[in-house]
């Protein structure tokens, strides 16, 4: 590892005696070295997520609105629309995801499964299979945007 970055997140900087005085550098304890190191991660991930929502909107961008141009995630609230998504929201969107995806596979699946296994008259209940939103989002091969 880069040894200024791994000062800059085991040491803080304490600058005493006004701008002319002297620099130390107080170490922290492993407690405080992990919350800055995830404060970092956190804030990396939140830089490139705008990055990239940015380059798709601009990509995507029309001169007037025309219906197919937008990309939603459907949670289990129903789509939320923002002027702004941080990757906080992102993330809310992607447990809801598989949070939906566990209801799908425990009701519906599971439901109509033991229906038809049992024998019993039944037509199957028609219903959006969210599972290709989670394997956009955490699939390995191709990888997910988490991988």
């Amino acid at each position: 590892p880069d040894r200024k970055l791994v000062k800059a997140i085991t040491h803080k900087k304490v600058q005493m005696g006004g701008p002319r005085g002297s620099i130390v550098y107080i170490p922290q304890n492993a407690d405080q070295s992990t919350q800055i190191r995830d404060a970092l991660a956190k804030e990396l991930y939140s830089k490139i997520f705008d990055f990239i929502v940015s380059r798709i909107n601009r990509v995507m961008k029309a001169k007037s609105y025309r219906p197919g141009k937008t990309i939603g995630i459907l949670d289990i609230y129903g789509f939320e629309i923002f002027k702004n998504n941080s990757f906080e929201q992102f993330c809310i969107n992607y447990v809801n995801e598989k949070l939906q995806q566990i209801f799908i596979e425990l009701t519906i699946k599971g439901e109509q499964r033991e229906y038809h296994q049992q024998g019993l008259p039944w037509r199957d209940v028609p219903f959006f299979d969210n599972q290709i939103v989670c394997t956009l989002i955490e699939g390995a091969n191709p990888p997910g945007l988490m991988r």
